[in-house]
């Protein structure tokens, strides 16, 4: 009987952390670039300069933008709303646990309106200018987008990526 309660017990313990094991990878598998992928809340964790001509981002970055910025910055938010057949996508720029001086924090403000193509071209657009950014990827956990298109000082491109996890 105690070895049958062994193997039982081993076996159910196998089972669990299989299911986790499956739950943390089907996180990292790459979304499709639709709006309902991208709405929610992300939270910036991460600014990069890439080296000339990564347009993906895989090498070692060239300069640490992310390590530069004050504290009450590094936790700021992204907000993407999805709209519906009368109201346009809406994004928010929020304010993390961390507020610099005069702001407060967990407080939104709205920024402007958003679109995504399924190439991955992300349009923000606020009152007379649109930005565009490049999602590389994009999965339950994680954001990373990247600049259109930059040029250094020696005329290679060059690309500025942000990172983002998902909070809500």
């Amino acid at each position: 009987m105690p070895k049958q309660t062994i193997y039982i017990v081993s076996l159910s313990l196998l089972v669990m952390w299989s299911c986790k094991k499956d739950d943390q990878s089907s996180q990292q598998v790459n979304l499709l670039f639709t709006e309902n992928n991208l709405a929610g809340d992300w939270k910036r964790i991460a600014e990069f300069r890439g080296q000339p001509n990564d347009s993906l981002g895989i090498l070692e970055p060239l300069e640490d933008l992310f390590a530069q910025f004050e504290n009450c910055r590094k936790d700021d938010i992204l907000r993407y709303v999805k709209g519906n057949e009368q109201e346009d996508n809406r994004y928010f720029w929020g304010i993390g646990a961390i507020a610099c001086h005069s702001q407060i924090s967990k407080t939104f403000t709205e920024i402007g309106t958003w679109s995504l193509e399924e190439s991955g071209k992300l349009s923000h657009v606020n009152s007379n200018t649109s930005e565009y950014h490049i999602v590389i990827q994009l999965n339950a956990q994680q954001l990373l987008v990247r600049s259109e298109s930059d040029k250094n000082e020696n005329g290679e491109t060059t690309f500025e990526f942000t990172e983002y996890e998902r909070i809500r």
